[in-house]
């Protein structure tokens, strides 16, 4: 076979550097403005196992130097281009987030070291993100799409709280998410299913077919992640 001079070589590995950053820039899915609202409802995900750890990605709310590892925060915020609000508390290197637009939600959870926590559920919902100056920033990935977030840490009453009860027989699972300019969103869900439960007010309780359902704080269930 017939050996390539040098600049035969520069000139070849150069048009092949063309090609792949052409695919490169067609193949990648586009992860903006999309609403979480299209999310289809087997794409629920609520925690139970643990699945593995996510990859970090290096995106521009994600990467950047990171703050030190608080013991305990609570951040709650909006996530960009959907709709949906999310919240994640750290509780001594423990971590969990929930995310909801009022119509799916996602429990995720995971580890805080470093001034980073990442953080997963079922279905591939994940969350990784920087802690540090006040807040966390990162990105959330559900339903095979991906969206950067930013959530400052917030005090009592806003933040994320869970509800878990039975009522009438029914297994009733909530989560809420208050935020401090008063932006609220929740998901109700009664033996599996979404109902028509309205948020209570911050520090109040919910009703749930006729019964009291009292909201736990996230130091009352962040054991049972």
């Amino acid at each position: 076979m017939k050996r390539l001079g040098p600049v035969h070589t520069l000139a070849a590995g150069a048009a092949t550097a063309v090609v792949l950053g052409a695919l490169s820039v067609i193949t990648t899915p586009a992860a903006r403005n999309v609403d979480a609202r299209d999310v289809p409802a087997e794409a629920v995900a609520t925690a139970s196992r643990t699945p593995a750890a996510p990859r970090a990605r290096a995106t521009p709310e994600a990467t950047g130097t990171a703050g030190p590892t608080p013991a305990k925060a609570d951040y709650a915020g909006r996530v960009k281009g959907n709709g949906g609000l999310i919240a994640i508390s750290v509780r001594d290197g423990k971590a969990i987030a929930y995310f909801c637009d009022g119509r799916v939600e996602a429990w995720l959870r995971g580890r805080a070291a470093d001034g980073r926590v990442v953080l997963s559920g079922p279905g591939g919902a994940s969350v990784v993100a920087r802690l540090g100056r006040g807040r966390a920033a990162g990105e959330l990935a559900f339903g095979g799409r991906r969206w950067d977030f930013g959530a400052p840490t917030v005090k009592k009453p806003s933040g994320l709280y869970r509800a878990s009860a039975v009522v009438r027989g029914a297994k009733v699972r909530a989560g809420w998410i208050y935020l401090d300019d008063g932006s609220r969103v929740g998901l109700t869900l009664v033996d599996g299913e979404p109902a028509d439960v309205a948020i209570p007010e911050p520090g109040g309780n919910a009703a749930v077919n006729g019964q009291v359902v009292e909201p736990e704080d996230v130091d009352e269930f962040i054991g049972e992640f």
